[in-house]
Parts: C-alpha cells; sequence; structure tokens
C-alpha cells in the first residue's frame, strides 16, 4: 500500500540553501544553528520568544494564544505599546528564536528566565486549526496542505462536519508517519513544547488565559502588567465554530491527542 500524500515539515536544515544564505540572513544563520540541537527540540527551540529584558521566556505552541501572548510581551518591553505588524516576524523589541536564538540559547541553559507556555483543549485546538487552514483559509500555510487535504477527500462544496472527518483523517496519517514533521498547528502538544524535556515554571491555560498572563507577569514583579486595556485587545483570535462536532469525532480527537489529555488533564 503506498504512503497517504500528507505534508511533512522538514527537520533536517542542513541544506545547501541555508548554508549559502546563512551569513547573510539571521533566520538562515539560525537554522543552521540549531541543526546541533536533538532533531526533536528543533522546532520548539526556534519557537521561543524572550523578553527584552531577558526575564521572560515564552514557548508558542499554535493555535493557543500565541500571537496574543507575543505581543504582550512586545508591548512590556515597549512601553505598552503592541506591535504594527505580523509579531511573529518581528525582530526589535522582542528577542524571537527564528532570528536570535544564540541569544536565547545561554539563557535558556543556564535556567535565568521564566518559562512559560499555553496549552489548549485538543477539541477547540483542532477545530481552530480546522476553520483556519481549511474553512476561512486564513493561514499563509495553508498552500501546503491543500493538494493532501483534495487526495484526503477535502471539498468546499461539501458541509464542513464532512470535512473534518477528513482532516481527522489526515492529521492521522501525518502523525502515523512522522508526529515531528506533522504540522505544528495540529501537532500533538507535548511534542510542540517537549513537555518531556522543558521544565516550565508555568504552564497555563487558553481557557483561563487573562488569569494565567497576569500570573506570568506577576511572578517577575509586575502585577500591574498587562492592564485592562491592553488585556481586552484580541489579536488574531479563533473564530466561532459554526458546525457542531459529533460524539464520534470527540471520541477521535480524544485518541489522536491521549497524549495531551494525559499531560495536561483535560
Amino acid at each position: 500500500m503506498s504512503q497517504p500524500n500528507v505534508f511533512l515539515a522538514p527537520i533536517d536544515q542542513d541544506t545547501l540553501l541555508t548554508r549559502v544564505l546563512a551569513p547573510f540572513f539571521p533566520r538562515y544563520k539560525v537554522l543552521g544553528q540549531l541543526q546541533k540541537e536533538p532533531a526533536h527540540l528543533r522546532s520548539p527551540y526556534r519557537n521561543m520568544i524572550l523578553s527584552q529584558d531577558k526575564r521572560l521566556l515564552f514557548l508558542r505552541n499554535q493555535k493557543c494564544a500565541c500571537t496574543q501572548t507575543t505581543q504582550f510581551l512586545y508591548a512590556y518591553g515597549n512601553g505598552g505599546q503592541t506591535y504594527p505588524g505580523n509579531v511573529h516576524r518581528a525582530d526589535t523589541g522582542i528577542f524571537p528564536a527564528r532570528y536570535r536564538w544564540s541569544v536565547i540559547k545561554p539563557v535558556l541553559d543556564a535556567q535565568e528566565a521564566f518559562l512559560f507556555t499555553f496549552v489548549r483543549d485538543p477539541v477547540t485546538r483542532a477545530a481552530s486549526a480546522f476553520r483556519n487552514f481549511f474553512l476561512d483559509q486564513d493561514n499563509i500555510a495553508r498552500h501546503k496542505h491543500m493538494a493532501p487535504m483534495k487526495a484526503h477527500g477535502f471539498d468546499p462544496a461539501q458541509p464542513a462536519s464532512r470535512n473534518f472527518d477528513v482532516f481527522l483523517d489526515y492529521v492521522t496519517n501525518t502523525l502515523a508517519i512522522d508526529p515531528l514533521r506533522c504540522d505544528t498547528h495540529w501537532r500533538l502538544q507535548v511534542d510542540n513544547i517537549a513537555f518531556a524535556d522543558l521544565r516550565f515554571d508555568l504552564i497555563g491555560r487558553v481557557e483561563s488565559y487573562d488569569s494565567d498572563i497576569k500570573r506570568v507577569f506577576s511572578a517577575i514583579g509586575r502585577p500591574d502588567f498587562p492592564p485592562d486595556t491592553l488585556l481586552a485587545q484580541r489579536h488574531n483570535p479563533s473564530r466561532p465554530s459554526d458546525f457542531a462536532l459529533s460524539p464520534a469525532q470527540r471520541a477521535r480527537i480524544e485518541q489522536i491527542y491521549a497524549a495531551d489529555y494525559a499531560a495536561f488533564g483535560y
């Protein structure tokens, strides 16, 4: 039987392109630097964000308030002002690992910063990823998955509930081939945050985001941050789903993400 058609993210970035461009572009230099790290840690490391004062270290877990939290870290170091564009491409006001891994690595190794992340109920996270990529088609990386999803039976003319079953087939097949090369938006959260390898000071929940992000800043002596006016702003919020998941679909999610349920108590 032939292998299912899926998109697999690259882990090995030791390519000619990376080596040629590394002297000129920070993100390629970082890809080369991360080749020295264990394969299963390269993606989590590249998703880290360090605050400007190097006191907070955030690991982005996709579809778990990544944009909101990164904006708060930026605002924390920039007079309460959020980043005006795509904060995930910012290279000022914060230290993103995709450009500044050499700054983050010694802070991480010395455990000098408060290390935190957020997790989310696998049901709402899976539904959010499906909507973002295949219903609203808002994600800039959607083109990588459209052809494989159509090969699995995705048809925009069909009901969303039926296409969600296709999505779960796609996720299952991708994870079966290589869980580490699965797209981070639906990869297991325990892999996204290197749960077995990193010692977090706080793993917050999206479901209690406002109180948990306050706990983060309180831990470094800033209980006043973020202020209510900033907390009220929503950056890249998930849109509500207009289809109901069936009991069978929920059961499939519980099976696919069993490790996340066990680790985070959902």
